[in-house]
């Protein structure tokens, strides 16, 4: 275990690794147990129990460094991916509860990343065909307006010529030519007046 002493019991020092959760793609917790620390730890308890007749001091050392050996023997590791790279946290067996917490927490906001993320590509991709949608009818639209037939123009005069300028005016918009009455362009949609 990095940055502990005494056994991997006590911490010395900080290892810092800063991941965003749209790059972590796994996350489990594993228990191992060392049974060459484990008899080494409980054999040095044992020499500390039978050392309490001769002295009580040298008795609690030695059943404090069996207990440290020991505990160093039961390990939890905290292991998540990014980006195709395995991480993995050890923590003394002491915090095995809190390793659990913790695996449990960043499951949850994974979890929620991941949904939060679905329902933004899905929100995407609907407004994406609402759009071409639109887009669609207003060229059909525009297409059937100017598909339609036109009527042959008859000789005009002058005096007709004029009529005809105030029964139309043009959108400033896209500059169509649109019958006087009109509330609305037929053609770009915007609204006159």
């Amino acid at each position: 275990m990095p940055n502990t002493v005494l056994f991997g019991l006590l911490p010395a020092g900080k290892n810092k690794d800063s991941s965003p959760l749209s790059g972590i793609t796994n996350v489990y917790t594993s228990k191992s147990y060392k049974l060459g620390s484990i008899i080494w730890g409980a054999l040095i308890i044992l020499l500390g129990i039978f050392l309490l007749s001769h002295s009580i001091f040298g008795a609690l050392v030695a059943i404090l460094v069996g207990a440290a050996i020991l505990g160093s023997g039961i390990q939890t590791s905290f292991t998540y991916e990014r980006s195709g790279i395995t991480k993995i946290i050890e923590f003394p067996f002491f915090e095995a509860s809190r390793v659990d917490e913790l695996e449990n927490k960043v499951t949850s906001k994974l979890a929620q990343y991941q949904d939060d993320r679905n329902f933004r590509k899905q929100s995407e991709i609907s407004r994406t065909q609402s759009v071409n949608n639109t887009a669609s009818v207003v060229s059909a639209i525009n297409n059937n307006n100017t598909d339609a037939p036109v009527a042959p123009a008859a000789s005009t005069t002058d005096a007709d010529t004029d009529s005809d300028a105030q029964d139309f005016m043009f959108c400033s918009h896209c500059g169509a030519k649109l019958k006087s009455e009109s509330q609305f362009c037929n053609k770009c949609g915007t609204q006159l007046g």
